[in-house]
């Protein structure tokens, strides 16, 4: 994941770093600066004298207006996720001056590992499960819904047909029509009543691999980054996770990662493929576009190609079976 350049402890006022001090509960003793995502917003783990760490998210107007609403609307998130969810807890919101500050109980641990590991990819589908079973029904109200929220992004090859790229790849243009299709069926099979973080990725994932965490249910990892929240199907981060994890070698497991989570909700395997073909749509898309912000057009070409092999996969011994036409 490539980062753009992001604001950091010392961009920010000393009005800001005095009340995330008094937040704290301390003197600031250190600071770390997260990796992953493209907002310009801090992303900084600050530590006091004592031990204790708080995430600070700031950022202003003049540096990306949206990156500002964006962490408005995660503090509305925060504010009403159960404490029993995998979510750091809400500590503050605040604005100073220019500045929207968000700040967080820092969550212990990192980001997975790159590439990711098998027993992590597992921690953290354990751990979408233990959310679920505290955000359904959706504890928050006034979200979109998944299909609401991602259907336009799902509905690329669309875009892609009419206006057909030089260079396409050739499976792809031989399946136009009926990816299509698959796009708007899994754009429809995204509905449901869960609370929904719907922009789940490795950067948006910490998870403590330390020798007193406990993993056994999930505990040991934590969600981040809910600026996107909505609300849908119990099956659509797990969808939206594994499709972005690499696995050509297929040691990972994510193919079948994919149906054993389609089983546990009583779906059938081809649901998953629909979902995986829209997500893939959107990236064939917006893989061609000019990117807003530094590194955006790389990470989308780099999701596109990762992720064809296995909808590709699919597709194919769904046809074989006779489960899809």
């Amino acid at each position: 994941m490539t980062m753009t350049h992001r604001l950091t402890w010392a961009d920010l006022p000393a009005s800001v770093r005095a009340r995330v001090a008094t937040l704290l509960g301390e003197e600031v003793a250190r600071t770390r600066s997260c990796r992953g995502g493209f907002s310009p917003s801090t992303a900084e783990v600050v530590t006091g004298q004592g031990g204790r760490s708080l995430f600070v998210k700031a950022v202003r107007e003049r540096d990306n207006p949206g990156s500002v609403e964006l962490n408005r609307r995660e503090a509305r998130v925060l504010a009403r996720i159960p404490a029993a969810a995998p979510v750091p807890a809400l500590v503050d919101e605040f604005e100073d001056g220019e500045w929207f500050v968000l700040v967080t109980e820092a969550a212990p641990g990192a980001l997975p590992a790159e590439p990711w590991r098998r027993d992590q990819l597992a921690q953290v589908l354990v751990a979408l499960d233990r959310l679920q079973a505290t955000v359904t029904p959706c504890p928050v109200p006034g979200l979109p819904t998944v299909p609401e929220h991602l259907g336009p992004d799902m509905l690329g090859f669309e875009r892609v047909a009419a206006d057909v790229p030089a260079g396409l790849d050739p499976w792809l243009a031989a399946h136009l029509e009926a990816l299509c299709a698959a796009g708007r069926r899994g754009i429809d099979a995204l509905a449901g009543d869960t609370l929904c973080h719907s922009d789940l990725r490795s950067d948006n994932l910490v998870i403590d691999d330390s020798d007193d965490s406990d993993d056994s249910d999930g505990g040991a990892v934590r969600l981040v980054d809910w600026a996107h929240a909505s609300v849908g199907s119990p099956v659509a981060d797990a969808l939206q996770l594994l499709s972005s994890v690499d696995d050509p070698s297929g040691a990972l497991g994510v193919d079948a990662h994919v149906d054993a989570v389609l089983a546990a909700h009583d779906l059938p395997p081809t649901t998953g493929t629909d979902v995986l073909a829209g997500i893939l749509g959107f990236f064939v898309d917006a893989a061609r576009l000019p990117a807003t912000l530094p590194g955006l057009r790389e990470h989308r070409e780099a999701r596109r190609d990762g992720l064809l092999p296995l909808v590709r996969t699919r597709w194919e011994r769904e046809l074989t079976s006779g489960r899809r036409s």
